[in-house]
């Protein structure tokens, strides 16, 4: 009954879509380009290939990140199929028209689950195969894709908190989207018992698939240019840092400037766009800082580099031995630790780490991470670090241990899908 009144809703819906992707596309969430506009109506704006098309849906970056190493696996296993990816935001379609360019993957937005939008994209693209990402559970698609055929896979499935008792409260619904799915992987244990209540009996957990994203890259060149400039100083690295976090990490980096007068600290702030004002934060006290996406001289008298560009958080990475991971000295939720762990970095961290949970549960049973409340733990931590070398290798040699353990997810995954991928041949 449930899923009658939401399909009869978003049926009536229509007079509504092209306003609301206005008003979206004003604020820069949706494509500007006329021709890709269509695509949010289940029209593609491409030819389809000929063969077989195996299609992915991924809603944000993190997620479209995370399908990169199952899509390179299948294309190089399969040379004659073609890989269809949906996305809801611009952001992720952009991140993948980056990272596959060159590779047999089209990119489309993902139709407004409305029935006749998503009828229409699998009448055309015909999928052998479809593969759902995180917790994307549209619908109208998802039971468009049934009707059509097409087996469903679960990738890094996760169940909130939040969202969990909701869907004990609705079984109906959950089981009967869960019966679309032939195959499904829970990001976590937990996430696993929970897709089962909800009635994906075929269900595994073999890890988190964002652990098999191949580590952070960057320009060897720019890695030798800032090592000759920085020379032997005692550098750290705190990264994805908010506003809030940014006046502990000042603290944290006097506490450490007045036992070592040399240290450099690089801060990356999440969001690069706020480069001036940080510089200004750090000017006003007292501090010389530096920023990059301005070229500004890196020299012995900067106290902060300021690396607000996108894209090279493996250069800073791997020029220090310590990194501080941001979004957690507040109530964020944290970043991915595991990006400095690949990278043979002590991994230094706040304590609101929700967004991370089954991630650092991994470094901490290792001992692989530390856990700091303030400004003044941190600062205490490095201190630790600095003075004792050979105590920051054995964090080191943790961290990176458990995130190589964990980057082979994608084996793990690839052999339980060797059933399923049997429709390529």
């Amino acid at each position: 009954m449930k899923l009658f009144i939401y399909r009869m809703l978003t049926f009536l819906l229509k007079p509504f879509v092209r306003p609301l992707l206005s008003i979206r596309r004003r604020k820069g969430l949706e494509t500007k380009d006329p021709k890709r506009q269509k695509e949010r109506f289940g029209i593609a704006s491409v030819k389809r290939p000929e063969g077989k098309v195996v299609w992915f849906n991924a809603a944000s970056v993190g997620e479209s990140n995370s399908i990169i190493p199952v899509i390179d696996f299948i294309l190089k296993k399969y040379p004659d199929v073609y890989v269809v990816v949906t996305t809801s935001s611009l952001t992720s379609s952009e991140n993948i028209a980056k990272k596959m360019a060159g590779k047999k993957v089209i990119h489309q937005f993902l139709p407004v689950d409305r029935k006749a939008y998503v009828d229409r994209f699998f009448d055309f693209w015909k999928p052998e195969l479809g593969f759902f990402v995180d917790s994307d559970f549209w619908p109208n698609l998802i039971l468009s894709a049934k009707a059509h055929g097409i087996p469903l896979v679960l990738l890094n499935g996760r169940i909130s908190d939040r969202s969990f008792p909701k869907w004990k409260k609705n079984l109906s619904v959950a089981k009967a989207l869960m019966s679309a799915f032939v195959l499904g992987f829970g990001k976590s244990e937990e996430d696993k018992a929970r897709l089962e209540v909800m009635g994906l009996s075929n269900v595994y957990c073999v890890g988190n698939l964002k652990y098999a994203v191949p580590p952070l890259s960057y320009d060897k060149e720019e890695l030798a240019d800032l090592k000759s400039k920085i020379g032997k100083r005692h550098v750290f690295v705190v990264s994805s840092t908010h506003p809030g976090e940014e006046e502990m990490c000042l603290t944290a980096f006097t506490i450490i400037k007045k036992r070592f007068p040399d240290v450099l600290m690089i801060l990356a702030p999440r969001h690069p766009d706020r480069g001036e004002e940080l510089k200004d934060l750090f000017t006003v006290n007292g501090l010389k800082s530096a920023l990059r996406s301005k070229k500004e001289k890196l020299d012995s008298s900067v106290d902060v580099y300021i690396a607000n560009t996108m894209g090279e958080l493996g250069l800073f990475y791997t020029l220090s031995d310590i990194s501080f991971v941001g979004g957690s000295l507040i109530k964020w939720g944290g970043h991915n630790p595991m990006e400095p762990a690949r990278l043979h970095n002590v991994v230094l961290s706040g304590e609101y780490v929700h967004n991370f949970k089954e991630t650092y549960d991994l470094l901490e049973k290792e001992k692989a991470v530390v856990i700091v409340k303030s400004g003044e733990d941190l600062a205490s931590k490095i201190k630790g670090f600095f003075e004792n070398p050979d105590i920051a290798k054995d964090y080191m040699s943790r961290a990176f241990y458990v995130a190589e353990r964990e980057a082979d997810v994608l084996s793990r995954t690839m052999e339980k899908l060797k059933d399923v991928l049997g429709c390529l041949k």
